[in-house]
């Protein structure tokens, strides 16, 4: 099985759950297939799709209210959401389900400028789907045929509340990880 595991990791990326990242006294995380992986020294790390959020719906629940905005993660996965608060759905709910909206992602993300901060400028689609970009202006952000086909290659931006967030190197495509017990308690202390 662990030479099935890394042949699988090395073609389609490494696995991510946050209920397992939740749940794990360890603060260096490894992979299913053994491999050391989301290191937040600047590493990057290959992450596969999460096909059941994918192809179903991801189960979001209120990380912060910030900025003007209401942001949700996925409890799985950890895909965020980033909704301005005007136009929040979800503002009554404190768990939801959302299927992905795959006319956006086959078209393009009509975004808006949220915020600058972590040295990116950030963005939302109506959508809720959020970006961490380097470049201001952008008003339509299209995820490339490699992230759709091979996923994601992350890397470490910043830990917030209970979570360690990575940003996609090629569709600025941001990750929230949640931290075990161990690093969620170190990061409230430290934001204290």
């Amino acid at each position: 099985m662990t030479r099935l595991s890394k042949l699988g990791c090395a073609f389609w990326g490494h696995a991510v759950d946050n209920h397992v990242f939740r749940a794990s006294a360890r603060q260096d995380r490894r992979c299913r297939c053994g491999a050391p992986y989301l290191r937040e020294d600047g590493t990057v790390t290959h992450v596969r799709h999460t096909l059941s959020c994918f192809l179903r719906h991801h189960t979001y629940v209120r990380l912060a209210d910030r900025d003007g905005a209401h942001e949700y993660v996925c409890v799985k996965c950890g895909h965020p959401l980033l909704y301005p608060e005007g136009s929040d759905p979800f503002t009554e709910r404190a768990t939801f389900t959302k299927k992905v909206r795959y006319l956006c992602g086959l078209f393009g993300h009509r975004v808006q400028q949220v915020t600058e901060r972590d040295g990116f400028t950030e963005y939302t689609c109506h959508c809720g789907h959020s970006f961490l970009r380097g470049e201001t202006g952008a008003k339509k952000i299209r995820h490339p045929l490699a992230c759709f086909f091979r996923a994601h290659r992350v890397r470490f931006v910043t830990r917030r509340r209970g979570y360690a967030e990575y940003v996609c190197e090629d569709c600025g495509h941001p990750f929230c990880f949640a931290l075990g017990a161990e690093g969620a308690e170190a990061a409230t202390l430290t934001a204290a």
